[in-house]
């Protein structure tokens, strides 16, 4: 792997807890990588932050040596390796910034960029386009796709799916002692399903074969289609099995408690939202925005052979959240030269179904087709 001459950050903001804060920290100070210590060592680190929220960015400049700029411009001149981060939780991609990365990075490096590639699924093919013609590597992603799961599932690659289902929240209840949230912004938490649910279901047989059509529903309409059987009940109680914060009485005093099997989900729901996905290869996967029933994202995923396989995407608590350590080690080696370790189509799906979701056709409740999703990888 090749030696990081120049590193750029182009960061909308660097507040405590920020991604950007996160990834900047580790470049500069290092972080616990295969038990032990590691420091990634660029011998330059240069940034450039739209706004600040009294983060400390200066004091890295003084302690550290990062290179503080002006402009995107200046910080990313002559770089081998750019990292854009947008405001948490990077569901709105910052396009001006990945374009000027991509402009002015040298000819051969790599860019990675935290959370959405891009804010509409136009502008993704552009970076793509710009990037491959200046021999850029290109890649975009959160923690989600590289947190451990618990218990530690792989679909097996080549496996006939039938049906997934992904329980997040857009509000993230702390326990005592802890400050913050989860996603905090609509928009977030289907960011956050589509990047821990989709390195799952894309290892199934054929891969990825595009997204046919979606739908939206909320309300008492979320469960009805359960009932209907238009999402699968056994899939969400195998999914909330893997929770280890269940809401409501578990919350009081400790005990153990089925709260789908008691009937409990309906009740501790908050505005409850679900997006259900049609893939051309038949797969249906289910997003399910359940505030108030569990503190953590869990899923299942049906099998043809009548397996299912579930799991926890775990988020090690503020203020560490080791889980950036994870994702930090899969940008060291992308930017260092490694191979890519996902296909970038997957970044772009994503941006495309970020788009359509922001469409108010698409929060119709009715089924709306997405020709332009049919990207296949």
């Amino acid at each position: 792997m090749r030696t990081l001459n120049k590193l750029a950050f182009l960061l909308e903001d660097f507040s405590p807890g920020s991604p950007a804060q996160h990834l900047v920290d580790r470049f500069l100070m290092g972080y616990a990588r295969d038990g032990e210590f590691h420091k990634p060592g660029p011998r330059e680190v240069s940034a450039y932050v739209m706004m600040t929220n009294e983060g400390g960015f200066d004091k890295r400049a003084e302690d550290f040596g990062l290179r503080v700029a002006s402009t995107a411009e200046q910080a990313v001149d002559g770089a081998d390796a750019v990292v854009v981060v947008s405001r948490k939780p990077g569901v709105m991609a910052n396009d001006r910034l990945l374009k000027i990365a991509l402009e002015r990075a040298a000819e051969g490096a790599a860019c990675f960029v935290h959370g959405a590639l891009s804010s509409s699924l136009a502008l993704g093919r552009e970076a793509i386009t710009l990037a491959r013609s200046r021999k850029i590597s290109l890649l975009a992603g959160s923690a989600l796709n590289v947190t451990h799961r618990l218990p530690a599932v792989e679909v097996p690659a080549g496996t006939a799916l039938s049906e997934a289902l992904i329980v997040v929240q857009i509000n993230q209840v702390m326990a005592p002692g802890q400050s913050g949230t989860g996603s905090g912004t609509l928009g977030g938490a289907e960011l956050n399903a589509l990047e821990g649910l989709l390195p799952i279901i894309e290892r199934r047989a054929g891969g990825e074969s595009g997204i046919r059509s979606i739908r939206w529903l909320e309300g008492d309409d979320v469960w009805k289609a359960g009932d209907k059987g238009l999402w699968s009940r056994p899939l969400l109680a195998a999914a909330l099995s893997r929770s280890n914060s269940p809401q409501g009485d578990p919350v009081l005093d400790g005990r153990t408690q089925d709260i789908f099997g008691l009937g409990l989900v309906r009740k501790l729901a908050l505005q409850p939202v679900a997006w259900q996905l049609a893939h051309h290869d038949g797969l249906k996967t289910t997003i399910l925005v359940l505030d108030g029933v569990v503190n953590d994202f869990n899923f299942a995923v049906g099998a043809r052979d009548g397996r299912t396989f579930s799991a926890q995407l775990f988020r090690a608590p503020p203020p560490v959240e080791q889980h950036y350590g994870l994702l930090m080690a899969t940008i060291e080696d992308f930017l260092r030269g490694g191979a890519s370790p996902w296909r970038v189509e997957r970044n772009l799906l994503i941006a495309g179904l970020l788009e359509t979701f922001r469409r108010p056709l698409a929060r119709s409740g009715r089924v709306v087709e997405t020709p332009d999703l049919g990207l296949v990888y």
